[in-house]
């Protein structure tokens, strides 16, 4: 996942992220594609994270939809 780099570390496909969040491929991609994740998927990416036994917090995703990468709006 090229921009969601903050995610990789439990997520390394969109793939992975789609399973476990029970959305189509193509969401997760455009996510990628986009360099940011809607807010209101981010209980249900938290839950996911620990049910892999990872921890990922929204002060950590507000950093990461802060921190956009360049080019993307």
């Amino acid at each position: 996942m090229k921009h969601l780099r903050h995610i990789k570390h439990v997520w390394p496909t969109p793939v992975d992220l789609a399973r476990d969040l029970g959305l189509p491929y193509t969401t997760v991609h455009s996510w990628d594609a986009r360099g940011r994740i809607p807010a209101d998927h981010d209980l249900k990416i938290i839950a996911a994270a620990k049910a892999r036994g990872e921890v990922i917090t929204l002060e950590q995703l507000a950093h990461a939809r802060q921190a956009r990468p360049a080019g993307v709006a």
